[in-house]
């Protein structure tokens, strides 16, 4: 049992450094993304160019779009000027093939490809817009003042000359749905807008996890943050293992505490009573053992606070003992001093950067499942010996070297 119970330990003390790391890549991606790119917003408007049919009428769709986005719901959501504009794609040119037989009757004109024209998209475009807004905003773009109901929205939807024909179909399927009550019909444009949503979203999450896993071995190789040699470290020194297992009990519940609170709010505002009360409870509880320190969250809303707090928190682990960072270049832990221990340096890293790509929400949940298994187990007093031979693990001082 105390073999599992050590075992265990070092799994929880990887699974706390790939969940600080995590944190620091997610606030890294954040400020990259919204520094350099911005794509969040520019794929939702490659979203609803597509929406609007910009596949089979270009021109159509994309004087939609732009409109759509000057209606007064939409254009409060981003600063200054949208400059959106179409660029023609380049046409490239098909040589005719020889008639049969290889006679050539003359200089046949070149057939033509013409791709869809690419939209020239800025970077001030709004990252989100709900549901509601879009199917409010898009129908009073579609009214233009005139009365909120469904056989006025019929009428100015054949009427319109600006909406392109299969537009006009789609959305007059999804009116008549709603057989006259046109909260209905709103909600039936809402859910057609979100299935798109769901689309872009997918398209984001691909573009943010390549941007990820290159932030992630950044952090891994300044970081010198080698999952082989922690995991040798923490396996030698109870004491280290000890104080990496308190800190991320000591994470988990301050971050637990910071969800309840957050749950809390919500169900005040959505006024249920008996909700707020148990997590009232649950808060209490909680309180005892948490600290009440400031936590990010997955998706931070300050990066740059976030980035801070998780960086002083790994510089406490490194307080601890904790093998991280280039600074002792004598521990041949840090700077290997052979080949093969390079080599396992490289696979070390390379493993860092894969787990922290994998995200917070992630390791979040898997410290949670572990620390949840750990407190089934029978408690074992505080021991600093090694989980390996005792010869390895001396007075509990970090082994001096892994290479």
């Amino acid at each position: 049992m105390q073999n599992m119970s050590g075992i265990l330990e070092v799994a929880i003390g990887l699974v706390f450094v790939y969940l600080l790391l995590s944190l620091i890549c997610s606030a890294l991606t954040e400020a990259v993304e919204n520094l350099f790119n911005r794509s969040r917003g520019k794929k939702l408007c490659e979203g609803l160019y597509g929406l609007f049919g910009g596949n089979i009428d270009h021109d159509s769709s994309f004087a939609l779009l732009k409109a759509f986005y000057q209606s007064p719901m939409i254009y409060g959501l981003y600063q200054g000027d949208l400059a959106l504009k179409q660029q023609p794609a380049k046409t490239s040119a098909i040589a005719n093939p020889a008639p049969a037989g290889g006679q050539d009757t003359g200089a046949a004109a070149p057939a033509t490809n013409t791709p869809p024209p690419q939209l020239q998209l800025p970077k001030n475009l709004p990252s989100y817009i709900t549901p509601k807004t879009f199917a409010l905003a898009f129908v009073d773009q579609i009214l233009a003042g005139k009365a909120l109901d469904t056989a006025t929205l019929i009428s100015q939807i054949n009427a319109s000359a600006t909406l392109p024909e299969h537009l006009k179909n789609s959305l007059t399927l999804m009116v008549n749905k709603a057989e006259g009550d046109i909260h209905a019909a709103l909600n039936n444009i809402e859910d057609w807008y979100s299935a798109m949503g769901e689309r872009v979203s997918g398209w984001y999450k691909k573009h943010a996890q390549q941007i990820a896993i290159m932030i992630a071995l950044l952090i891994a190789v300044l970081g010198n943050v080698d999952t082989i040699t922690i995991a040798k470290s923490l396996m030698a020194n109870g004491t280290l293992r000890e104080q990496m297992v308190n800190a991320a009990d000591q994470f988990y519940k301050d971050r637990l505490l910071a969800d309840k609170q957050q749950a809390l709010g919500t169900a005040k505002s959505a006024s249920n009573p008996d909700q707020a009360q148990q997590i009232e409870a649950d808060i209490s509880a909680i309180k005892t053992q948490a600290t009440d320190k400031l936590v990010c969250h997955s998706q931070p809303d300050n990066p740059n606070k976030c980035f801070n707090l998780q960086m002083a928190r790994l510089a406490e682990l490194n307080q601890m003992g904790l093998p991280i960072s280039w600074q002792d270049l004598d521990d041949p832990r840090v700077f290997p001093r052979t080949p093969l221990a390079w080599l396992e340096k490289i696979f070390g890293l390379f493993i860092t950067a894969i787990a922290v790509s994998l995200g917070a929400p992630f390791w979040f949940d898997v410290l949670n499942k572990f620390m949840n298994f750990r407190s089934t187990l029978k408690p074992q007093p505080a021991s600093s010996q090694a989980l390996t031979k005792p010869q390895q693990s001396g007075t509990g001082d970090p082994m001096p070297g892994v290479g």
